[in-house]
Formats: C-alpha cells, sequence, structure tokens
C-alpha cells in the first residue's frame, strides 16, 4: 500500500491542480466549479458502488474466463 508521505504529497499535488484551474477561469465561475466537482465525485462513487456490487455477484468477469465459457470441447478423432 501506499506510504502517508507520497499520500500527502499527491493529496498537496491535486489542491495546487485545483486552484490552477479555478485561476485560469473568470470570477463568478466558482459555482459551477462546485457543481461539476459534485457530480463528478458522485460518478465515482456511483461506478466503484457498481464495480463492487458486480464483483460480489459475481458478474465481474474477465475476457479470458468470459471466452473459456462460451468454448465447448469436441473429442476429435484422427486416423
Amino acid at each position: 500500500m501506499m506510504n502517508k508521505e507520497m499520500f500527502g504529497r499527491i493529496k498537496t499535488a491535486a489542491g495546487f491542480q485545483r486552484q490552477a484551474i479555478r485561476a485560469l477561469l473568470p470570477e463568478g465561475m466558482e459555482g459551477h466549479l462546485d457543481v461539476i466537482e459534485t457530480e463528478v465525485k458522485a460518478m465515482f462513487a456511483e461506478a466503484v458502488t457498481k464495480v463492487m456490487a458486480d464483483h460480489v455477484t459475481g458478474e465481474c468477469k474477465s475476457d479470458a474466463t468470459e471466452d473459456k465459457a462460451d468454448t465447448k470441447v469436441k473429442k476429435v478423432t484422427i486416423e
């Protein structure tokens, strides 16, 4: 797992990115950015919840597993 120092640096960098984006846009856009930020967080949480639910119910399959499940073995006699 990632150590606390690296996580802190990544979080700090993300904060600077957020400030830089807000600095580039005209005044009065903060409200719009807050709404967009909230929606993106909600979308991410919803996607993670869906993936975890699929994983728990067993619906989440890798491509290799799915291909193996669809193939059937046929006996071949070579003369």
